[in-house]
């Protein structure tokens, strides 16, 4: 079986995500730098309202995933709150300046949310050695990995995305993700041998109050439109997966 996961930034995404077939989301805030942490207001209502599994993204900031000890204080912070909502899980990751994994962080950060499931984010594309990375992360017990295959897009990381599911596959799920969409979810998924893709499929929202802002931008050039996961293109992907 083909799993979707919705990349959602925001409480609306993934009530859209539920209600249209997906199986699971991640949730995040502010996708146009790569997602960050959401506040607390969105996790206490999403929390409330979700129906399906929705694992959270652990990230303080946007930059790299090179982190300090107050950022990983904050993180673990996070989590334990997350963990305190009833969330399935979370999604984190952590580097050195050598670009290896960042073990002692990534520990600390699964003993703040023990019981919990851990996907680890696309850090992984940015190790120096994304296999030995895989390894580790199958030994401290991740259950998912997302991944573009070492590229900026998943369709052009497939020959990396597929090595990683041949070495790994079996023992921990690969999850190809980054510019996954209706019309190259199946290349991806027939040429890496995945059976989990993560999109966002965004579009942007039709209620951003046109008449005051026709350029979606107000005054001073600020933006007046957000996105938001479409659940027509939800549902287009579900049904092209489930009728491959």
């Amino acid at each position: 079986m083909i799993r979707i996961e919705i990349c959602t930034n925001g409480y609306q995404s993934v009530i859209n995500a539920q209600e249209n077939g997906a199986h699971c989301t991640e949730l995040c805030e502010s996708l146009e730098v790569g997602g960050v942490t959401p506040s607390y207001g969105t996790l206490k209502k999403v929390a409330a309202d979700m129906k399906i599994p929705v694992r959270v993204l652990i990230r303080p900031r946007s930059g790299n995933y090179i982190y300090n000890d107050a950022e990983l204080e904050m993180m673990c912070l996070d989590i334990a709150l997350i963990k305190e909502l009833g969330y399935e899980g979370v999604v984190i990751g952590a580097l050195t300046e050598n670009g290896e994994l960042d073990v002692e962080k990534i520990k600390a950060m699964m003993k703040a949310g023990e019981g919990m499931k851990f996907t680890f984010h696309r850090a992984i594309d940015a190790c120096n050695d994304p296999l030995e990375a895989l390894k580790i992360l199958v030994d401290l017990g991740f259950d998912k990995v997302l991944t573009s295959g070492c590229k900026p897009k998943a369709a052009d990381g497939i020959e990396m995305i597929a090595k990683m599911q041949q070495q790994y596959g079996d023992k921990i799920k690969i999850m190809a993700g980054g510019g996954v969409n209706v019309n190259n979810v199946l290349k991806i998924i027939n040429e890496t041998g995945v059976s989990n893709c993560h999109a966002s499929l965004t579009v942007d929202v039709d209620n951003y109050c046109q008449n005051l802002y026709p350029e979606k931008v107000d005054n001073t050039g600020a933006a007046m439109c957000w996105k938001v996961s479409s659940p027509s293109l939800i549902k287009e992907m579900l049904n092209i997966v489930k009728n491959s």
